[in-house]
């Protein structure tokens, strides 16, 4: 069974120019698979990475302020004793 290409309604016949048109969609199809490949993925690569390491380092952040909160919590109370905060409210109403 042969290829039948049929352009604005008419067939074409001459083979030459049939593979001609089949090279050509064939050298088209690889062009844009190797823009995908080389161009498109690596970009995504590149934004999918630099996202999941600003969110590690966000994570290591929270983790390492949360540590120096409980540390200096701990040293100050150990330096100074316990401490207790109040707040009243000075005018009382009637």
């Amino acid at each position: 069974m042969s290829t039948r290409v049929i352009i604005n309604g008419k067939e074409i016949t001459n083979p030459v120019v049939k593979i001609a048109l089949t090279m050509g969609l064939i050298i088209i199809a690889a062009l844009f698979s190797a823009i995908i490949v080389f161009v498109v993925l690596p970009f995504v690569g590149i934004v999918l990475s630099l996202s999941i390491g600003f969110m590690a380092i966000f994570i290591a952040t929270l983790i390492a302020g949360f540590a120096a909160l409980v540390l200096s919590t701990v040293v100050f109370g150990w330096l100074f004793g316990s401490s207790e905060f109040r707040m009243e409210k000075t005018v009382k109403r009637k």
